[in-house]
């Protein structure tokens, strides 16, 4: 995992690792600008090469496409209900869905103990499945609730709530906009570095 490129994804309020991974999966859309980075196979293989998700030479299927656009949608259905503090029943069974068509990879340390593996993807698919281990991982540790979309359905981004009651918001006295001039920032600098 690109740990820096995924944190600059959550704009702020990153998630722990591993949960950041799926924080920064359900910001590859971007209602405010209008963009997807799941829009074509080409896109989505650039953005997992970038965030350090999969291997170098991975190719992408229209299929793999489709399925990581499943997986978004349910996630980011699940992280409105989060912060809503309710359930979705549409998320849940998707994710029942993709859960049994991509079993979770695990592997045992010296002491027995199982945990999800997690690496660089050879696959498409095997970053879905990876990403539903890190779910289920972040639900088994209490993490997951934290995980919320923005109210504000101009903005819809992921953010991890770490306040200490679970109340925190993302769009509260103009975090959106503050949001949007630190991208500009940051892309202003990065563009002055390459010159």
């Amino acid at each position: 995992m690109n740990l820096e490129a995924l944190a600059e994804q959550a704009e702020g309020k990153p998630a722990p690792e591993p949960l950041l991974a799926v924080q920064a999966f359900a910001n590859t859309i971007d209602v405010e600008e209008g963009s997807d980075l799941l829009e074509s196979v080409a896109s989505y293989a650039g953005w997992l090469r970038q965030m350090g998700l999969a291997a170098g030479g991975l190719k992408v299927s229209k299929g793999e496409l489709k399925g990581a656009r499943e997986l978004r949608k349910a996630v980011r259905l699940m992280l409105t209900a989060n912060e809503q503090d309710a359930t979705d029943p549409g998320a849940a069974r998707a994710l029942a869905r993709l859960a049994a068509e991509h079993p979770i990879p695990l592997t045992a340390d010296e002491s027995g103990r199982l945990t999800p593996k997690l690496g660089s993807a050879k696959s498409a698919d095997e970053l879905v499945s990876q990403l539903l281990a890190i779910i289920f991982l972040s639900q088994a540790t209490d993490t997951w609730s934290r995980l919320k979309l923005c109210e504000d359905p101009e903005c819809a981004w992921a953010f991890y709530d770490s306040s200490k009651n679970r109340s925190g918001s993302w769009c509260r006295a103009g975090q959106c906009g503050n949001r949007l001039k630190n991208r500009a920032y940051r892309e202003r600098r990065r563009g002055g570095a390459k010159s």
